[in-house]
């Protein structure tokens, strides 16, 4: 009954839609491609055109993708402190604990941190080559950051099998748009606790022919100020605040001249839990030429390095070492872009890439080996058709590997903005490819790529230049799961594995209404997912409370962000986030065996003041995050043996930002 009650709704709201629609156009104009208003400050945002769900640059409502769009403008408004805060207000996702304070994303009620999201910035990957995740917290530069595209669905027919649910593209200002200089700064503040300090510097110059950027970003941070518990409390409780930390490092470089362009970027992160540190090096290297052949066709060969020491970790107190790996990728593309027409594009080429993994301690971790090595070939095409009716868009990916054998995934989207109208009907499988560690313990040496079958439709109605309203169902199956195991204690008969469970995935809807005017703007969003039932196999996923919820995951979130601009350079932004019951192993029974409870639901409220222009150039800005104190824990996506993470508690913040523009 529950679940036929949200069926309704969004079967309501997709009513309502195509009603109104009907209602308001006739046959001759849908086949009338003008814009039915001016462009207005919603439609400047929903205009753009993005790259990150095909290779033709097409607007957000006819990209073969459901699309959020996240501007340098929202971000500065909201007074964001990581990547945390910006994804919580994005339909579906979620954060949630991986190990040792490790924290990582969540999506449509799926843990997944481990090759499910792809995470980007300026075109260089954040996923690590050993298991596939992505460390979020206190991470990223939010305040160098000109937008973020986020495909929420999966993308392994473009980015491959890193991306099988999502993948999030963020660009910064200096790659982008900036043409000067900028500086800035963050600070953080609890009652009893510095929470973060953050700042950075980047140096832009842009011309016609030839362009470079550089930036620096550097920051100090806490996990938590709170106590915390272990789950099965062997120790005393710990002050987060003295015992944790979330210290971020970046330095990136680009430079372009004409079709060549060159990017370098060095990432250090490291966290720690109460009692062990855990820290990740990247440095990534790519080059690429867009070789124009003729006004139709361009050739675009790149080449790609990338150097990890990821997931190190060993004793907080004495600096011990207890897992150290190095991993490194050579990668190759072709790829032919050709626009055989003004509505027919297409684009193909092929890849191959080499990944390789060396034990930097005892030398033994690869099966008594000191390195393990795989190589891997694909394949992938892609074809856009624009007609009056329908944009269509079709392509496929094929991967082969030395390790795990062969993935194909085809990809189909149908698509079309129609005056103040669109839709999408989007179908795709996805897969997650094996990594080195999946791979080097895999149970029994065998392990398959995951799979996933995905289908999404969208419908959207811009009621006025300024107000539109867009809702999209989903369905997710992935079978295959690559699955994480483990028994003993460590250093006692302690054996880990990963293996391939059956079945899991959800379905469900998202709703997002958006209102943008000069003097402000409101989006309000519903997220809803219902997962699918787990079976035998899949034990670590599964709480005793309920089938419809995974391990630490929200089944219903909804949120509201809105901006007023109070004066022409003030403005005042207030976001609202609930999330909704989650279940999470919080203790242990008489046997020591870990115990699922219901977590409450929670309401985080925040507010921040922005004064642009103090002098010109110069932004400040402050703001209170958490207002009511609710302190949300963060639990662990599995049954592994973690108690939750104490959230933050209320933080005060405050933002410097500086901007100094070349002159033309």
């Amino acid at each position: 009954m529950y679940k036929s009650h949200h069926w309704r709704i969004v079967l309501v709201l997709l009513f309502v839609l195509i009603t109104k629609f009907a209602k308001t156009q006739d046959l001759d104009s849908l086949l009338n491609l003008s814009a039915y208003t001016e462009e207005s400050e919603l439609q400047k945002n929903l205009n753009k055109n993005l790259t990150v769900s095909s290779s033709k640059a097409l607007g957000v409502r006819e990209s073969p993708g459901i699309i959020s769009l996240i501007t340098a403008e929202e971000i500065q408004n909201a007074g964001a402190r990581d990547l945390i805060d910006i994804l919580r207000l994005v339909p579906g996702f979620d954060v949630s604990q991986d190990l040792q304070f490790v924290l990582g994303i969540g999506l449509r009620g799926n843990w997944a941190n481990e090759g499910k999201v792809m995470v980007l910035m300026d075109g260089q990957p954040f996923n690590d080559l050993l298991y596939q995740s992505v460390a979020v917290g206190n991470r990223f530069p939010v305040d160098a950051i000109e937008q973020i595209e986020i495909i929420r669905g999966p993308g392994s027919a473009i980015y491959g099998g890193s991306a099988e649910y999502g993948v999030i593209n963020i660009k910064t200002k200096a790659a982008e748009s900036l043409n000067g200089v900028a500086v800035y700064g963050t600070g953080g503040f609890h009652a009893d606790a510095v929470g973060r300090t953050n700042g950075g510097v980047m140096m832009s110059k842009k011309s016609d022919n030839i362009s470079w950027d550089a930036s620096f970003f550097r920051g100090k941070g806490i996990v938590s100020d709170r106590n915390y518990q272990d789950l099965y409390k062997d120790s005393t409780a710990q002050n987060l605040a003295k015992t944790t930390m979330a210290d971020p490092l970046n330095m990136n470089v680009g430079l372009r001249y004409k079709g060549l362009s060159a990017r370098a970027m060095y990432d250090y992160y490291k966290t720690s839990d109460p009692f062990l540190y855990i820290f990740f090096k990247n440095f990534s290297a790519d080059v690429k030429y867009n070789m124009k052949i003729n006004p139709k066709i361009t050739v675009v060969p790149q080449l790609k390095y990338y150097h990890q020491i990821p997931w190190s970790w060993g004793d907080r107190r004495t600096k011990e070492s207890y897992f150290d790996i190095k991993a490194e990728r050579l990668y190759g593309q072709l790829e032919m872009l050709y626009d055989v027409s003004r509505k027919i594009n297409l684009n193909f080429g092929g890849i191959y890439f080499e990944d390789k993994g060396t034990d930097l301690l005892e030398g033994t971790a690869f099966h008594g080996n000191k390195t393990l090595a795989l190589q891997n070939y694909a394949f992938f095409a892609q074809g856009l058709l624009k007609h009056r009716l329908v944009n269509a868009t079709i392509g496929f990916r094929y991967e082969k590997n030395s390790r795990y054998g062969s993935a194909f995934v085809p990809r189909i989207g149908l698509t079309k903005k129609i005056e103040n109208f669109h839709f999408k009907v989007l179908y795709c499988q996805a897969f997650r490819a094996p990594s080195i560690q999946n791979i080097n313990i895999a149970l029994g040496n065998k392990i398959k790529p995951e799979k996933s079958d995905v289908a999404e439709i969208e419908l959207g109605y811009q009621f006025t230049p300024e107000m539109l309203l867009t809702v999209n169902a989903f369905s997710m199956t992935t079978k295959r799961i690559l699955t994480y195991g483990s028994r003993g204690m460590a250093g006692v008969d302690f054996v880990e594995w990963y293996t391939n469970a059956t079945k899991s995935g959800s379905r469900g809807f998202e709703v997002i209404y958006s209102i943008r005017k000069k003097v402000f703007y409101a989006n309000l969003t519903y997220s809803f997912s219902n997962a699918i039932k787990i079976d035998s196999t899949l034990q670590t996923y599964k709480v005793s409370q309920t089938t419809r919820q995974y391990t630490g995951m929200l089944m219903n979130k909804v949120t509201l962000n809105t901006n007023f601009n109070v004066t022409e350079n003030l403005t005042f932004n207030t976001s609202f986030i609930y999330g909704g019951k989650r279940y999470a192993y919080t203790t242990v029974d008489s046997n020591g065996d870990p115990v699922s409870t219901k977590l409450n639901p929670y309401l985080l409220v925040n507010g921040y003041l922005s004064y642009k222009n103090v002098v010109p150039g110069l932004t400040v800005g402050a703001g209170v995050f958490d207002i009511l104190n609710q302190r949300p824990a963060i639990p662990q996506a599995y049954n592994g043996g973690f108690a939750p993470v104490p959230i933050r508690s209320r933080e005060f913040v405050v933002k410097i930002y500086y901007q100094l523009n070349f002159k033309k």
